[in-house]
C-alpha cells in the first residue's frame, strides 16, 4: 500500500542518510522532475538556489512555476536577493510561465512544496527546509533539515488551498510591491587592497557635512543590452576590448566634454582623494584628450574593485575569473543591468576638505557615490 506520509531526513554526519532514509534533497529534485506545474511558499531563499531552481526550470520545461516568499517584507531583504527574485519575475512573466510573490500580511515562516502533472496536485513537501536547502553550499551541507513528503489526496488539497489562500489573501507581486525594505549588501572586493583605506559611517557622513559646488553625474556608457554591439569593450567593460588582455575587474570610465569642461570639475592630471557613500578612500586622477578619462590612479582595478563590486555584491552581475573563456558575455556590463541595480551614473561632488595621501602629498577630497536610487532603507551588513 502506497505511503501517504514518509520523513525526509538530511544527510549530515552524523545523522547521515541510509538506503532507508530519503532526503529532502533527492526527494524535492524527484518530484519535480514529473512535474510540469510547481508553486513554492517558503520563508527564505538563497541566490544559490534560485540559480538552480531557473535552472531545472528550463532543463524540465516548467509549463509554470509560483514562489512565494514569506519573512522578508517585514524583516528586510538583502539587496542580492531583492535583485535576483526581480530578475526571476521578469523573465517568468516575459516567458508566461510564473511570477514571484511576496507576502505582506505577516511573517510567514512556512516551507511548502506542491508539485503538480496537468494541474493536478500528486505531491507535496512540508517541513524545515526554506528553498536554499536545494543547493548544496558552505550553509546547507552542515545544517540539519526534516521534512515529510505528502502523497495523500486529502492532504494535497488541504495544501493547495492553503497555498491559494497565502497567494490571493497576502502576497502581492514582488515587481509592484513598494517600500520593500532592502539590506544593502556590503562590498568586500576592496578588503586588504594596497592604496585603500576603510573609513567608517561617521567620517563619511562628516565629509557629507562639507560638500562643496555642483554634483556631477557621470554616465556609465554600456551598451544598451547583450545584443547591443556598441561599447563591449570601453569603460567598464574594457576588459572586453580586442588586444591587451585585462582582467575583469580593470576599470575606466569615459567623460563626456560637455561633463569635462564644465567649472569645477576636477583639473587636468591632477590626483585627488575620492571618500565613497559606503565607506572607501583611494586615489583618483582625470586624464586623456579632453580630460575625458577618470579611474583610479594606484590601480586600474580599485576603481573596478568598487565599482563592480558593488554590482557583485547586489547580485546584478557575477566577477569573471577569465574574460577570455566567457564567450556568452556573461560578466557584461549593460544598461539593463545598471538599470535593475537603480543607478546608471556616478555623482561625483567635491567636499571642502583636503587629506594626505600616503607620500604625504595635500589632496583635495570629493565624494563618489554609486548608491541605488530604488534604496528605501540603507543597511550595512
Amino acid at each position: 500500500m502506497r505511503k501517504n506520509m514518509s520523513i525526509l531526513y538530511t544527510d549530515v554526519p552524523p545523522l547521515g542518510t541510509d538506503d532507508n532514509n530519503e532526503n529532502f534533497r533527492d526527494k524535492f529534485k524527484e518530484y519535480f522532475k514529473a512535474s510540469n506545474k510547481v508553486e513554492i511558499a517558503t520563508g527564505y531563499v538563497s541566490r544559490n538556489a534560485l540559480e538552480l531552481l531557473n535552472q531545472m526550470i528550463k532543463n524540465q520545461r516548467i509549463s509554470y512555476i509560483r514562489l512565494i516568499v514569506g519573512m522578508y517584507y517585514i524583516d528586510g531583504m538583502p539587496e542580492s536577493i531583492y535583485n535576483t527574485l526581480i530578475k526571476l519575475d521578469n523573465e517568468w512573466h516575459s516567458r508566461n510561465i510564473g511570477e514571484v510573490l511576496i507576502v505582506r500580511t505577516f511573517r510567514y515562516h512556512g516551507k511548502c512544496y506542491l508539485f503538480s502533472k496537468n494541474e493536478t496536485p500528486f505531491a507535496g513537501i512540508l517541513g524545515s527546509a526554506n528553498l536554499g536547502a536545494i543547493s548544496l553550499d558552505a550553509q546547507t551541507r552542515r545544517q540539519y533539515e526534516i521534512s515529510v513528503s505528502i502523497n495523500g489526496s486529502q492532504q494535497l488539497v488541504q495544501l493547495e488551498r492553503h497555498i491559494k489562500d497565502l497567494q490571493t489573501k497576502c502576497s502581492t507581486s514582488i515587481s509592484s510591491t513598494p517600500n520593500i525594505p532592502i539590506i544593502r549588501a556590503e562590498n568586500v572586493q576592496l578588503r586588504d587592497i594596497d592604496h585603500v583605506q576603510k573609513v567608517n559611517s561617521d567620517e563619511v557622513n562628516a565629509y557629507k557635512d562639507h560638500l562643496v559646488g555642483n554634483t556631477f553625474e557621470i554616465p556609465l556608457k554600456v551598451p544598451h543590452d547583450h545584443n547591443d554591439p556598441k561599447l563591449r569593450g570601453s569603460n567598464i567593460n574594457v576588459c572586453y576590448a580586442k588586444g591587451r588582455k585585462r582582467e575583469w575587474w580593470e576599470t575606466e570610465i569615459i567623460v563626456s566634454k560637455k561633463i569635462s569642461e564644465q567649472p569645477g570639475y576636477p583639473e587636468y592630471s591632477k590626483p585627488f582623494m575620492v571618500v565613497t557613500d559606503d565607506g572607501w578612500k583611494f586615489k583618483v586622477w582625470t586624464c586623456g584628450d579632453h580630460n575625458k578619462n577618470f579611474y583610479s590612479k594606484d590601480n586600474l582595478k580599485i576603481m573596478g574593485y568598487w565599482l563592480k563590486g558593488r554590482l557583485v555584491a547586489a547580485g546584478i552581475v557575477n566577477a569573471i575569473d577569465n574574460v577570455e573563456n566567457d564567450t556568452e558575455g556573461k560578466g557584461l556590463i549593460t544598461e539593463k543591468m545598471l538599470e535593475q541595480y537603480g543607478k546608471t551614473t556616478l555623482s561625483l561632488t567635491k567636499i571642502g576638505q583636503t587629506t594626505k595621501d600616503e607620500e604625504g602629498n595635500v589632496l583635495n577630497v570629493w565624494l563618489l557615490s554609486f548608491l541605488p536610487s530604488q534604496m528605501k532603507e540603507e543597511t550595512n551588513r
